[in-house]
């Protein structure tokens, strides 16, 4: 029987609950796997050497391939190790990998196999076999080469999440303010169908009609109470995809089981973090989880604010349902980040100017925008493609906006907005860190809170929102008024207003924080640090 053991490699800006929850089922198995980090391709010289130049190599190297936007780097290392001799076999996993299944074992030489769907219990029977020497094509839930063909062997049911161990887990995590958090989930899947988003077509392919299923409340709560009391966590972000149920009734009945579990195990002060749709936004249900589960910070998935929108993205909202939404949390003065898919292939310059109302109207809280793009497996990527309108392939399609002009003011948007919304250091996540640096404070440490923080951040917040809606419409308006006006000209002629505002923003930002940070008397942490900042954000609090 062979011996070692199997290295999982992803990106870790955060604890990655996907490769943590394939090592501990590895673990109950009795196979020793170890974590690799790959946050980005500077990294790659040194984990080809520390899975090469080694006297004991892996057997099995697990790449993940949840994000379509990392496949190159992770395709690049797969590449690279077996130019540098590794005859691990090499498998790949996550929504990306198990949609392109087959373009990527054909493409890529170097990968033997891909897992595809959940792989908790496919990884230990692959690991197994490869010990043990057996056939591999016995393997549910895999995509394999043979015979110089790629052959998919038979569809695995998801997993029952009441019988998965907890993830594995650091003695240290990530720290904000000083305090621990860790991320964790209560379910898996969505009920929603949206048409740009891989999730729920993700999850109904391995198991019809049950494609969001829930971890027993005890379960969940059990695993809070280990990290807090074991680990110090002290803030609980839930990464479900959905965080919610479509019913009110059934929210509130779980959200206060979940409440009393963990009364009864003695938590001390802490707080959680969510994502959440706007219908799931009620009063009653918000209210239970300010009051009762302590929550920090909602994200919640605006997306589109325009009839034409919410019909293109198949959000199953009615106009008017987020304005509603954002007016319940701004009553409970919860901190709340929003995204707006501001472009999609069906806007319209009157539709996009009805996003930027939406934009201005709730300017005082943190947000950004940006385009829909198309990813494997999403419905939005097929009717694309049946229209002749994507380009490009598997690994990365592009396409262009139906109407003319507003494909001209994308094009603009694209060049001038790219470094406040996602440059290295995008003055948008300051804004977004900035306002967790209040919510903690009044949560963690209400003696040493000023109201005045929250005016000030709103200020901020405002005047760089309503910079990106004020100067997205002169754009507009631009593009309105000549056909001919080149777009580099279009750009500059915004530029000096958002590199002013963007300046003005930093400026203000970075003085609050420091006094933020000065009261509490802690380590400067999120707002003042980019490379802490990004990572928060994407990681925490990024929309899937």
């Amino acid at each position: 029987m062979q011996q070692g053991w199997v290295a999982l490699v992803g990106p870790e800006l955060e604890e990655n609950l996907s490769l943590r929850s394939l090592a501990a089922t590895l673990a109950r198995a009795g196979i020793s796997s170890r974590i690799i980090r790959f946050d980005g391709p500077q990294q790659l010289g040194g984990i080809v050497a520390q899975l090469t130049n080694t006297d004991e190599p892996p057997f099995l190297i697990g790449l993940s391939l949840a994000f379509q936007w990392r496949a190159m780097d992770l395709l690049g290392l797969a590449i690279a190790l077996k130019e540098a001799g590794s005859r691990a076999h090499l498998t790949a996993g996550g929504h990306f990998a198990t949609f392109a299944s087959v373009e990527m074992l054909t493409d890529f030489p170097e990968l033997d196999s891909i897992c595809r769907q959940e792989a908790d219990e496919t990884i230990v029977e692959l690991a197994t076999a490869l010990k043990e020497g057996r056939d591999l094509a016995t393997i549910a839930g895999l995509a394999l080469r043979a015979n110089g063909a790629v052959s998919v062997t038979a569809t695995r049911a998801s997993p029952d999440l009441s019988k998965l161990p907890w993830p594995v887990r650091d003695a240290d995590g990530m720290r904000v303010h000083g305090r621990r958090l860790a991320p964790l989930v209560s379910s898996r899947g969505c009920y929603a169908n949206c048409s740009f988003c891989c999730i729920a077509a993700w999850h109904e392919a391995a198991s019809p009609g049950k494609r969001y299923r829930f971890r027993p409340v005890d379960d969940v709560a059990d695993e809070m109470a280990y990290l807090h009391h074991d680990l110090g966590v002290e803030i609980f972000v839930f990464h479900d995809d959905n965080f919610f149920v479509p019913r009110e009734r059934d929210n509130l009945t779980r959200l206060a089981a979940l409440a009393d579990a963990l009364e009864a195990r003695k938590l001390g002060r802490y707080a959680t973090v969510i994502k959440a749709r706007p219908m799931d936004v009620t009063p009653k249900v918000f209210g239970l989880l300010v009051e009762r589960l302590h929550a920090l910070r909602a994200y919640v998935g605006i997306e589109t604010d325009t009839d034409q929108g919410l019909k293109t993205l198949r959000r199953g909202l009615k106009k008017g349902e987020n304005e509603r939404a954002m007016k319940v949390i701004d009553d409970l003065g919860l901190f709340v980040s929003f995204n707006m898919l501001a472009f999609d292939p069906d806007t319209t310059l009157e539709s996009l100017d009805e996003n930027l109302e939406f934009m201005r109207q709730f300017a005082h809280h943190p947000f950004n925008f940006g385009r829909v793009e198309l990813y494997a497996g999403t419905p939005l990527l097929a009717r694309m493609q049946r229209e002749g309108r994507a380009r490009g392939d598997w690994l990365m399609w592009d396409y262009s906006l139906g109407d003319e002009q507003t494909q001209r003011v994308f094009e603009v948007v694209n060049d001038a907005f790219f470094e406040r919304n996602f440059g290295e250091d995008p003055v948008a996540h300051l804004t977004m860190a900035l306002r967790g640096d209040v919510a903690m404070a009044k949560h963690f440490r209400p003696e040493l809170y000023r109201p005045e923080w929250l005016t000030e951040t709103q200020r901020v917040c405002r005047m760089l929102g309503e910079n990106s809606v004020t100067q997205l419409r002169k754009i507009m308006a631009g593009v309105r008024e000549s056909s001919t006006r080149s777009r580099a000209r279009l750009v500059a002629e915004v530029a000096p207003a958002l590199r002013q505002a963007e300046a003005e923003v930093r400026e203000a930002g970075r003085a609050l924080a420091q006094t933020i940070h000065e009261t509490l008397k802690v380590e400067t942490m999120v707002s003042l640090k980019a490379e802490l900042a990004t990572p928060l954000q994407q990681g925490v609090f990024r929309d899937g």
